[in-house]
């Protein structure tokens, strides 16, 4: 049989996911855990599996898109998307059955 070897890293994310008590707090430790406190509008795009195109698109219909923070007000400004708001965004959109 093959054994496989855990990294530290990964012994710490799964006793981080068995300690968490709702799917808010394991969406909360996987987030934290790969982008920190916040993401970016591309890392929120590969985290619903969607392009930055339709973010962008949802964020200009402010529709079907979490709370964020607006770096300015010109073109160029970026997007950040705080992983509490995230979170909640997912548990109130994944569903599983």
């Amino acid at each position: 049989m093959n054994e496989i070897q855990l990294t530290q890293h990964n012994m710490k994310l799964a006793l981080a996911l068995t300690q968490a008590p709702a799917k808010y707090d394991k969406y909360i430790v996987l987030l934290f855990i790969k982008f920190g406190l916040t993401l970016t509008k591309s890392d929120f795009a590969k985290v619903i599996n969607k392009s930055q195109q339709t973010v962008d698109r949802r964020i200009k219909e402010a529709r079907n898109i979490p709370a964020y923070l607006k770096s300015s007000e010109g073109s160029k400004s970026s997007y950040i998307f705080p992983i509490v708001d995230v979170a909640n965004y997912l548990c109130n959109t994944i569903k599983v059955s």
